[in-house]
């Protein structure tokens, strides 16, 4: 069993959601992804964003020695208002003659991302229209309707139309649309040029904007819309291979290019669904496969962290657009027009709110029985305050505290986005995780996850002294501490366990016991269906001593001999005439850690149904 791999949930730039695929196919798998570098998740769910600390954890978990994490993203997919959920960027490229069909409204202000309906018609989003007056013609795509009969824009007009500019609807012959919903796909620069009648080739590139240097490319050669067999199918070769963009054909005819200068555009209407997002989102529930559920669905995950749960804002940003031209004074933004900024989404849970989704985190550990929760407490608290924080909010629960971890203080990361400077505060999980991770992968679950010296970290918000550690470690609180010359190091392995719950005070001895737990019950499972006689008993009495002293010979159980590290009992004693007559096979297990000197003992129940861990 891998002890290492860490299951994360949280805000991102991109990457798939539950909604992107059909209910009757879909797999948990397809939206809590599998990772296995920085750069593959840079890939899949993109970049650090200003809105969400997902992204700064996974990198903290990859520089720390994590190797495998599974990813959710978080978003208000199913927001009442469909304004609020996550949305694609896409473009609309025209067909057939460029005139468009009818005029169906009038420009008001062309500072407005909206126009007026001037005769009957019933837009839908993503309807491609096209905006022409004074000389200029530009295309534009219907992002949402308002009351009243007011239309909004996927984008912003050009500052050369102006009021009275008509908008009239246009024939489409296909949708380029970004590969996931979200404000990223605001961002990408497509180029389409003809190679004939019925060829064109496309360049796709993420233009993070004046001055920088584009992030990603994609260029194809000799593309067609005609036949869906053909090798060169636009959409199937989109499928296959791009990780920006995709491609519907929805009309007839070929690319007119007459309305698109140069054959350059960016796509509209990108999304990213945060300003509604609730509990729910992160959590789901028993039919609802979002957040923490989709996690649940993934035996692998060993390590549970959602630094998003602790997600606050500051200062909020300008969103004031930058104009073209510098000398020229930028509009404000239009009321109720489309976010083009993501800062403008994001809405950080409650303190009440965080605590709960911290609490069924725990929950989820304690049913599923082999995984540990990380848990991040707020941003700003002073040491007098952490000290109570479990106990205030509840966190300390027997027995389903001793499934989950806290660290203290938040660490300070470097930051591409200089949001506050070279350095951003950002919650512990992350880091943890990748330190859990190391220590396992190096020396193996039984050895506690401390005085590991963190990377990718420039300081800790807090300093904290040795007698101020005292008091934390009294409330299990684990410290990370900065040492002149010896770097900044993980200065705790407690759990969250009450003091009087002494057995699991630490959590590598819960890890340790969970490993172990799960291993003897995959072990066993060839027992299920066998005759329930001395034979069995002794053969599976057998096979579970050979597999704990293998433990045991790796330093996982202590003792210098194993009727010190560990026992089994599966005979007549435990195995009565009644409990064989109900189909059961009982072995008790007690195995002795390290850190309790004591044998902590579990008891697994064999049936046709399955195995049951009783933990004594």
């Amino acid at each position: 069993m891998r002890t290492d791999i860490a299951g994360f949930a949280g805000f991102a730039e991109r990457g798939p959601l539950p909604e992107d695929f059909p209910p009757d196919t879909f797999d948990p798998s397809q939206v809590a992804v599998k990772i296995g570098s920085w750069k593959e998740y840079l890939a899949i769910f993109g970049g650090f964003r200003e809105y969400g600390y997902l992204a700064y954890a996974v990198r903290a978990f990859f520089e720390n020695g994590g190797r495998t994490c599974y990813v959710v993203r978080v978003a208000a997919t199913t927001a009442a208002d469909a304004s609020n959920c996550p949305a694609y960027a896409f473009f609309s490229l025209p067909s057939g003659p460029p005139a468009p069909v009818g005029t169906i409204g009038r420009i008001v202000d062309p500072f407005q991302c909206a126009f007026t309906l001037t005769a009957p018609w019933s837009p839908r989003p993503g309807d491609l229209i096209t905006i022409a007056g004074g000389g200029t013609t530009q295309i534009n795509h219907v992002a949402s309707v308002l009351p009243g009969g007011q239309v909004l824009l996927a984008s912003r007009l050009s500052p050369t139309l102006s009021a009275g500019a008509s908008v009239a609807l246009s024939p489409a012959l296909c949708t380029i649309r970004a590969a996931s919903r979200g404000n990223w796909g605001n961002d990408l620069k497509v180029t389409v040029t003809p190679l004939g009648a019925a060829s064109f080739a496309l360049r796709i590139i993420v233009d993070p904007g004046p001055n920088q240097t584009p992030t990603e490319n994609e260029f194809y050669r000799n593309l067609t819309l005609d036949d869906p067999t053909s090798y060169n199918y636009a959409p199937a070769v989109l499928e296959k291979q791009s990780n920006l963009a995709r491609l519907e054909v929805v009309g007839s005819g070929s690319i007119v290019m007459d309305a698109l200068p140069g054959g350059v555009f960016y796509l509209q209407g990108g999304r990213d669904g945060l300003s509604a997002v609730t509990l729910r989102d992160f959590t789901g529930g028993s039919a609802d496969l979002r957040g923490l559920r989709l996690l649940e669905e993934i035996d692998e995950v060993a390590i549970l962290a959602v630094p998003d749960a602790v997600f606050h804002t500051r200062a909020p940003l300008s969103l004031t657009a930058v104009p073209d031209d510098p000398c020229l004074q930028a509009p404000d933004p239009a009321p109720n027009a489309v976010a083009e900024d993501p800062t403008a989404e994001a809405t950080p849970l409650s303190s009440q709110e965080s605590v709960q989704l911290q609490l069924q985190m725990i929950d989820q550990c304690r049913r599923l029985q082999y995984r540990v929760a990380l848990i991040d407490p707020p941003y700003g608290l002073q040491l007098s305050q952490v000290q109570q924080w479990p106990l205030d909010h509840g966190l300390v629960i027997t027995p389903s505290s001793r499934f989950a971890a806290v660290y203290y203080p938040w660490l300070k990361s470097p930051d591409p986005l200089e949001l506050e400077g070279p350095s951003r505060a950002l919650p512990p999980s992350g880091y943890v995780a990748g330190a859990y991770a190391q220590t396992d992968l190096q020396y193996g679950v039984q050895r506690p996850p401390a005085n590991v010296e963190l990377n990718y970290v420039v300081d800790v918000v807090q300093e904290i002294s040795d007698l101020q550690q005292e008091g934390l470690n009294l409330n299990n609180v684990n410290a990370i501490r900065a040492f002149p010359g010896r770097g900044i190091r993980v200065w705790g392995a407690r759990s969250l366990a009450s003091l009087r719950d002494t057995d699991w005070r630490f959590i590598h001895v819960r890890r340790l016991m969970s490993a172990i737990e799960e291993t003897v019950q995959r072990s066993s499972r060839w027992a299920v269906f066998q005759s329930n006689d001395d034979a069995l008993r002794s053969s599976v009495q057998h096979s579970l001593t050979v597999l704990l002293e293998g433990i045991w010979t790796k330093g996982g159980l202590r003792g210098t001999k194993t009727s010190d590290a560990f026992y089994v009992k599966c005979d007549a004693t435990n195995n009565p005439q009644a409990v064989i007559d109900n189909g059961q096979l009982v072995c008790q297990v007690g195995v002795a850690i390290a850190a309790p000197m004591e044998f902590l003992v579990f008891e697994i129940r064999q049936d046709a149904a399955g195995a049951q861990i009783l933990e004594n």
